[in-house]
């Protein structure tokens, strides 16, 4: 886990929670309290997505997730991450599953970030059955789909 980069997140983190926070204050202050509310309805959303990359029980995983968001809004690239599953009981070493969503989320964020196109957006979705120890990491971006399938059945592993 690359520490300088966690540190970096941790920070923009901090930042756009202040922000937030003025936000706020500020359509208070205005006497706009009906887009007061909307605003922390739409933030709040926000956060409890990404509260549930950090529940992942792939810390490895958590890590690379969240990183990517951080690295794609440098380039106004929304990644938005749908989590059904928590990866729990996954026999496939965190490192090596990390590896590889570094570098196809990578790859994605700088594909899109050299497009010249409006809404530039990531859908990450993670699915599985509890207990049965086969997940699905799909990746859309730009009507372009890939999944990633993560299995211990008949040994065969990522």
């Amino acid at each position: 886990m690359d520490t300088a980069k966690m540190l970096e997140l941790l920070s923009v983190q901090r930042h756009d929670f202040l922000n937030h926070l003025q936000i706020i204050s500020g359509l208070l202050q205005l006497k706009k309290e009906t887009e007061a509310r909307e605003y922390i309805r739409t933030a709040a959303s926000a956060i409890i997505s990404l509260s549930k990359v950090v529940h992942l029980e792939v810390p490895e995983v958590a890590a690379v997730l969240l990183i990517a968001h951080n690295r794609a809004a440098n380039y106004q690239i929304k990644i938005k991450i749908d989590v059904q599953a928590n990866l729990s009981g996954c026999v496939v070493p965190g490192d090596k599953i990390a590896a590889l969503l570094d570098e196809i989320l990578n790859n994605i964020i700088n594909n899109l970030a050299s497009l010249e196109i409006a809404n530039r957006e990531i859908l990450i979705s993670i699915t599985g059955i509890p207990g049965e120890g086969a997940w699905q990491i799909g990746f859309s971006a730009e009507g372009v789909m890939l999944k990633l399938y993560i299995t211990n059945y008949n040994n065969n592993i990522l």
